[in-house]
């Protein structure tokens, strides 16, 4: 089975490592064109975009994918509706992984915001958030 995981998660490296291991299985990892070290992927790795829909559409025909799964960042809004519409175009069964929301534990310091833009300046100079 040839299984496209659209990744750049822990939880995509976890998976590709575990399908990659199924000798029946060929694992193909996509990762951003952004990612510039990209971590060590089980299975073959793929780095770049695809040219939206219709270029999604077209690698999953021309490399003739079995099964896409969606194993990206929960801010790719746009590379999961991409993944949904190609699905649909193509027929691939498509799989979407998605974190448990965060929970506020004892000890942890929140700082609510109503938007991107108002996150960036809440955020001191110098600072690398994580989202």
């Amino acid at each position: 089975m040839r299984i496209l995981i659209l990744g750049g998660t822990r939880e995509a490296r976890v998976l590709a490592d575990r399908l990659a291991r199924e000798p029946l299985n060929d694992v193909i990892v996509s990762l951003a064109g952004s990612v510039s070290r990209p971590h060590p992927q089980a299975g073959r790795l793929r780095v770049g975009g695809f040219g939206g829909v219709d270029g999604l559409v077209a690698y999953l025909r021309d490399t003739k994918v079995d099964a896409l799964i969606d194993a990206t960042h929960p801010f790719a809004a746009c590379m999961s509706a991409n993944a949904v519409a190609a699905s649909d175009r193509t027929g691939t069964p498509l799989l979407r992984l998605e974190r448990p929301r965060w929970l506020r534990c004892p000890g942890d310091v929140w700082i609510e915001v109503a938007d991107l833009p108002e996150a960036v300046r809440c955020l001191p100079p110098g600072a690398r958030p994580f989202l």
